[in-house]
């Protein structure tokens, strides 16, 4: 199983809870994940394995929102075909909250540095109320209406590590 296509759509509400939802691809030739998961307890051993998988990934992880820790937990794993079994994808639901307030907040995340293995997109959205003041990725974004941003990574491109977004809560 190759993973072939990543997607991250990332909203923030005004609480300052973040919500991760991300997707992934694969071109699986030999049917491995949906056998793996054709029956009911085989499936819920599988999405359990897959769980454990990204929390310890996430865990390895350091998120800071204003400077201080928080800890994003895997709340939701699915796992389904597009138009075959030989194209799975795996759904993740991440949440994590934070201290917001009015004025400039801080999100940074710090993560393991690495060569990308396949193409993705990542698109954060905003509250109304919000307002992106700057931000880094390590590649160029696009920023839409100051509270939407989104940017693509090609596979084979080195992510450095580190990501911020500074934001103004009206």
């Amino acid at each position: 199983m190759k993973p072939k296509y990543g997607y991250g759509f990332f909203s923030v509400d005004s609480s300052g809870e973040f919500r991760q939802k991300i997707l992934f691809f694969y071109w699986d030739p030999d049917e491995e994940l949906y056998h793996s998961v054709s029956s009911l307890s085989n499936k819920k051993l599988e999405i359990e394995a897959m769980r454990k998988n990204m929390q310890t990934f996430l865990d390895s992880e350091k998120i800071l929102i204003n400077k201080k820790n928080v800890r994003a937990g895997v709340a939701h794993v699915e796992v389904g075909f597009l138009f075959s079994a030989k194209r799975p994808y795996v759904e993740f639901l991440i949440l994590f909250k934070g201290d917001v307030s009015k004025g400039i907040n801080l999100y940074e995340n710090y993560y393991e540095k690495e060569r990308v293995e396949y193409d993705y997109r990542v698109m954060w959205v905003f509250p109304e109320n919000f307002r992106v003041v700057r931000a880094d990725f390590g590649c160029s974004y696009n920023l839409v209406d100051s509270r939407i941003i989104y940017f693509d990574v090609e596979k084979g491109s080195e992510v450095s590590g580190y990501e911020f977004i500074e934001f103004l809560v009206l």
